[in-house]
């Protein structure tokens, strides 16, 4: 877990000023170390294995977008920070708001997919640790981005 902290830390400090292809790059990286660990707690066996990755590459798939407008609105934020207006600060909040509310629905979906193939233990497994990645990187970003109006 230790190490996706550490690739995570890596990709959200780097991502600010990457080329497309090493950012690309960085989230392949992420994706697979994040894969790798998820296998490794969710301890499944062949059955359930291959059951599990299925939908998990398709939740994957689906958080692609809102990945996107996240880095996209953290590129927004690192950008305006400083002189940001109301508006500006009001846009951001509000894209917040939708990304964390389509981000709930995404998990909410897949929770219920996990469940009806492989039993609630498993699903809550699955939620609890992508909340978790999920957690430990707002964490990290709150702690390493400046506050509105910050110089």
């Amino acid at each position: 877990m230790k190490k996706i902290l550490l690739i995570l830390t890596v990709l959200f400090c780097f991502q600010v000023s990457a080329q497309q292809a090493e950012l690309d790059a960085f989230k392949d990286l992420f994706n697979s170390e994040k894969k790798t660990v998820l296998g490794e707690f969710m301890e499944l066996d062949a059955n359930q294995s291959m059951t599990f990755w299925e939908i998990y590459d398709a939740y994957t798939a689906e958080r692609e977008t809102i990945s996107n407008r996240k880095l996209e609105l953290l590129k927004t934020y690192v950008d305006e920070y400083s002189s940001v207006t109301d508006e500006q600060a009001d846009a951001i909040v509000k894209e917040t708001f939708s990304i964390r509310a389509k981000n709930e629905k995404i998990q909410k979906k897949y929770y219920k997919k996990v469940k009806k193939a492989l039993g609630a233990k498993k699903a809550s497994q699955f939620l609890q640790f992508e909340r978790y990645v999920q957690t430990s990187i707002d964490a990290d970003l709150q702690e390493a981005l400046p506050l509105i109006g910050e110089k």
